[in-house]
């Protein structure tokens, strides 16, 4: 996926997820709605905040980043993107299910937190170790 690819997907599916989203609201009555209102208000929220996400953690890893090459930005932009979009459903989701305290809250925030450490830990060995042999060779 080329960087121009991902900018112009992630805007899009952007644009239509929030909108998709603002009509499912206005339109659908959630006491009398069925499940598959709610799979689907769940689902274009996951992509409405995932690809909104992954473009600011893309833009900002533009301004703050520019020693690294941008098609490096896009990887953990994307993850951290999806990551919010599933931490901001499961959220909603336990507190539509009245199961939400600030505990829960608190295990959740820190499973994210460590995965994303491994897989930060992952990028920067992969990084290096691909970088000695290839160097070595």
């Amino acid at each position: 996926m080329t960087v121009k690819a991902f900018g112009l997907g992630s805007f899009i599916t952007a644009l239509i997820s929030w909108g998709i989203l603002f009509l499912i609201i206005n339109w659908i009555d959630p006491t009398k709605s069925a499940a598959a209102a709610f799979i689907l208000f769940f689902l274009t929220l996951f992509l409405a905040v995932a690809a909104t996400a992954g473009l600011i953690g893309y833009i900002a890893r533009t301004i703050f980043m520019r020693h690294q090459l941008p098609a490096y930005r896009v990887r953990p932009s994307l993850r951290q993107g999806v990551f919010l979009g599933v931490f901001v459903d499961l959220l909603l989701f336990l507190q539509l299910e009245r199961i939400l305290v600030w505990w829960v809250s608190a295990i959740i925030v820190l499973l994210f937190i460590v995965i994303e450490l491994v897989f930060t830990s992952y990028d920067r060995h992969g990084a290096t170790t691909r970088g000695s042999t290839e160097a070595s060779q």
